[in-house]
């Protein structure tokens, strides 16, 4: 991938921006209006997913242009780099090979010499080993109790994945096991976490890929104080990790027998299929867990099979460049139509936006154009009475991704679910068409009132469409999304693989967390931290004012 602003040297850049310029005032009207085969032509399968993206502001010149563009930037190529092994995170020196948690047997994928796959699947074979125990009653904690339930520690990646993919998949959870999760500093989120659960039957799972996170290990601290007055000093039975730094693990107290690897060359938003989700296959269980592999797998062996004008995640990333870079879209909603996907949004919101908010280019000089946009959102139909009057009616266009499930997971006498779906339908095709004035009119609407009862329309919209909420299917949509934002990343020359812009803010929280705790010394910090500093010493009514 060359290393360049592809805003100042590219001729595919410019020839999109003269084919945008051109086709400025061309309506998704007038776009369906002249083309009877649009809605049928521009969507394809993806594994098991129908993917539409024929609301959107396209034509085939366009996505034939955007290929242009993809070849130029060098992006399959990147992709490739990625899913050989190759050091593609330029700014740690490593590679980003979550492709590698979900290779099947027998590939043989090399990073430094060492066929990683081997060490994954080993893994894997522990990580089952244990949830089998623990799910057939057989594993003891130190009273000689059965463990029943499970608390996994984490934050960002090593919590957002296995909360989300748990919450989606909690139809196929087991019966007799409480799986839950905690990940906020604030100590009411693990007090709700360990709430009505027993120590002597309780497992913690400490995810953490360093073991140095603060968040989790303050969290981790509190948890073991809590078993050890449960069970005693002794609580290694009752505590796991999933981590690279093994030896810190057992520093802390944690039997090797329960400390499974997480390899340092996943980043923590890809770690869903590494022994971070442990939490997800101790619920689910692991065959259901290796479905969950296999649909990832599915993606993955689309990605790397297909040419781009047919290659759905690396179609989806274009179109986040093609939103962002040329027709100025800043966010980016994301409305599953399935209640068990709430946490899908937030999943999202780390995934795509710790990958893409960079602002300068691999080799370190800064972008002359935007990156990333902010992703948010929430399920449908509840986001239809929440945001949904800015999407129809607001002044910003905003590109949103619809997403729905054709056979439900419950569905209460056949009274729910053709409902929810014509929901998803109706408000993509209301988006992109909306209602004129005159149409208004002829409902009724007093001339008075016309104004506020037109809809602009022209609002772009994805839908993605599933057969089932499935782990198969799960797996799919989260390497869907994986596989995109990288596509948009490489297509921009920035790495989506690094996160620097979150290390700032904690460093200084370490010295400000000394500061809050012992006043006897100086305040450095701007007028207004200082402030804020001493107004919460007071608060908290301790010296040192």
């Amino acid at each position: 991938m060359t290393e360049v602003d592809p805003t100042e040297t590219s001729r595919a850049w410019s020839a999109l921006t003269a084919h945008r310029d051109a086709r400025a005032d061309v309506t998704l009207r007038e776009l369906f209006a002249g083309d009877d085969d649009r809605g049928e032509r521009l969507a394809l399968a993806v594994g098991d997913l129908w993917v539409d993206i024929s609301k959107q502001p396209v034509t085939d010149d366009t996505l034939g242009l955007l290929a242009d563009l993809a070849d130029e930037r060098g992006m399959p190529g990147f992709m490739e780099r990625m899913m050989a092994g190759e050091p593609v995170n330029s700014t740690e020196g490593r590679a980003a090979l979550h492709t590698a948690l979900r290779a099947p047997h027998g590939t043989t994928i090399q990073v430094d010499g060492t066929d990683v796959v081997h060490g994954v699947h080993d893994t894997l074979g522990r990580m089952a080993d244990l949830v089998d125990r623990l799910r057939s009653g057989r594993l003891l904690g130190a009273t000689g109790r059965p463990v029943s339930a499970l608390v996994s520690l984490g934050i960002g990646g090593s919590y957002l994945g296995p909360a989300m993919a748990t919450g989606a998949l909690a139809h196929q959870a087991h019966p007799d096991l409480d799986v839950r999760f905690a990940s906020n500093l604030d100590g009411a989120d693990i007090t709700a976490a360990l709430r009505g659960l027993d120590p002597t039957t309780t497992l913690v799972l400490i995810c953490s890929k360093t073991f140095t996170t603060a968040e989790t290990m303050v969290a981790a601290e509190s948890a073991r104080a809590w078993l050890a007055d449960g069970v005693g000093t002794d609580v290694s039975a009752h505590l796991a990790a999933a981590t690279t730094a093994s030896g810190r693990a057992a520093a802390f107290g944690i039997d090797p027998a329960l400390t499974f690897s997480v390899p340092d060359w996943v980043g923590g938003r890809f770690s869903l299929p590494s022994a971070v989700g442990l939490g997800l296959m101790a619920s689910i269980g692991p065959d259901a867990f290796g479905d969950l592999l296999a649909g990832m797998r599915a993606i993955d062996e689309h990605l790397a099979a297909t040419p781009v004008s047919s290659n759905g995640p690396m179609l989806l990333g274009l179109l986040d460049v093609w939103h962002r870079s040329f027709l100025g879209a800043s966010s980016l909603a994301v409305v599953p139509y399935s209640s068990q996907l709430g946490l899908f949004p937030a999943y999202l919101q780390q995934l795509m936006m710790e990958s893409l908010g960079k602002r300068v280019l691999m080799d370190g000089s800064a972008v002359t154009g935007d990156t990333g946009a902010v992703v948010w959102g929430a399920p449908g139909t509840d986001g239809q009475h929440a945001f949904f009057q800015l999407l129809h009616q607001g002044t910003e266009p905003v590109p949103c991704d619809l997403i729905g499930v054709a056979r439900p997971v419950a569905d209460p006498r056949q009274a729910h679910h053709d409902g929810l779906i014509a929901n998803l339908f109706a408000q993509a095709e209301a988006l992109a068409f909306g209602l004129t004035t005159d149409e208004a009119a002829t409902t009724g609407v007093p001339p008075d009132l016309l104004a506020h009862r037109t809809f602009p329309g022209n609002r772009p919209t994805t839908v993605i469409l599933a057969p089932e909420l499935s782990p198969s299917v799960l797996g799919q949509l989260v390497a869907l999304y994986e596989h995109r934002t990288v596509a948009a990343a490489a297509v921009w020359g920035i790495n989506p693989f690094d996160q620097w812009g979150v290390e700032l803010g904690k460093s200084l929280a370490r010295r400000i967390t000394d500061e809050l705790v012992d006043g006897s010394g100086p305040l450095a910090h701007d007028t207004s931290t200082n402030s804020l500093i001493r107004r919460y010493r007071r608060l908290r009514g301790r010296s040192g004012e």
